[in-house]
């Protein structure tokens, strides 16, 4: 067994934000674990997936937008699904954690 202390790293030009990854599996090219903070009123930046995301809000809640813009409603224990090369973007209405989950497309 082994017990870590991480530390989360403000993500750069994104303010509210801080990020740490938890694991990247046993492959990085296969899976990769985020962690991420949003503070109330943060947002991540509209950006295009490189992997399919998962989105799984643990506490909080805000919206997220995919390719068509249009904005849904997340809270705690709401999972977003975004495929590889969808453009997406994430806020956070109260103070939001979430686990971002990405992996290869099936082959």
């Amino acid at each position: 067994m082994k017990v870590d202390q991480l530390g989360l790293v403000g993500l750069e030009g994104v303010p509210g934000v801080a990020m740490t990854m938890l694991s990247p599996g046993k492959s990085a090219e296969l899976v990769r674990v985020d962690v991420a903070l949003l503070d109330a009123g943060a947002s991540l930046p509209k950006h295009p997936g490189g992997r399919e995301q998962v989105f799984y809000v643990l506490s909080g809640h805000g919206r997220v937008a995919g390719d068509d813009d249009i904005e849904l409603q997340v809270r705690a224990g709401s999972m977003v699904l975004w495929e590889a090369g969808e453009h997406h973007t994430s806020w956070a209405d109260s103070p939001m954690t979430v686990v971002i989950v990405q992996r290869c497309p099936a082959a």
